[in-house]
């Protein structure tokens, strides 16, 4: 008689454990569910923003006299040449006399209404050519990368290039923007790297007056801006 009470005792535990079992398995499994759909339900932002940024291959070259391509012009340019590298569109919007504030005052006019994807900001050498402090310089800078990640547009930096009688300055912007530029993580272009030696002189046939270069030193930064915006 004890034998028998004692089995079944056993068997009620073993249901009752049973049970737990169940419904504690049916928990575990239902939540996991719940929570995958909420996760499959969030779009992943920024791969959508990155996708839609890299979509659009369009960039704008907002600069002075060397992205005009002065001494000739914006058919000589690096900027075209870029653009037949690329075989994407490359809007030369360079103009002479400019310094950083030009730059700032005619973003938006210049690049947001160009809906581009990418912005080159090649800024510098008239400031120094013009004693703009380095502070304004950092200032308008800085605000030119707000202002094109405002809009959804990825900035792109390049340094000034060295020029004669404006060695120390241009090379003190050039420290800061390289270091800026890390900070930020955003994209350098040293377009000297590419017609100068270290010194910062230009190298055989890439300039007939020491200042800005020949067509065919416009050519050379092109290609290389090319290969590293490839």
């Amino acid at each position: 008689m004890r034998t028998y009470r004692l089995e079944i005792r056993l068997i009620q535990v073993a249901i009752v454990l049973s049970i737990f079992v169940v419904i504690a398995g049916f928990l575990g499994a239902w939540g996991s569910s719940k929570g995958q759909r909420a996760d499959s339900s969030l779009p992943d932002v920024s791969k959508t923003a990155q996708t839609q940024t890299l979509e659009n291959t369009k960039i704008v070259a907002l600069g002075d006299s060397f992205t005009y391509g002065y001494p000739r012009d914006r058919e000589h340019s690096w900027v075209a040449v870029l653009e037949k590298s690329l075989n994407t569109s490359v809007v030369n919007k360079g103009k002479g006399y400019q310094t950083s504030k030009d730059l700032l005052s005619r973003f938006d006019a210049d690049v947001v209404t160009e809906k581009p994807g990418r912005v080159i900001l090649f800024g510098g050498n008239g400031d120094a050519l013009r004693s703009v402090s380095l502070e304004e310089y950092q200032s308008n800078m800085k605000a030119l990368v707000d202002k094109s990640r405002s809009n959804n547009i990825i900035p792109l930096l390049a340094l000034p290039m060295p020029y004669p009688g404006a060695q120390k300055m241009i090379g003190d912007m050039r420290t800061w923007m390289q270091d800026y530029a890390k900070t930020e993580r955003i994209l350098v272009l040293d377009f000297a790297s590419a017609v100068m030696d270290a010194d910062g002189k230009y190298l055989e046939g890439f300039s007939d007056d020491k200042k800005y270069p020949t067509s065919k030193g416009y050519q050379a930064m092109g290609e290389y801006a090319a290969r590293v915006l490839k």
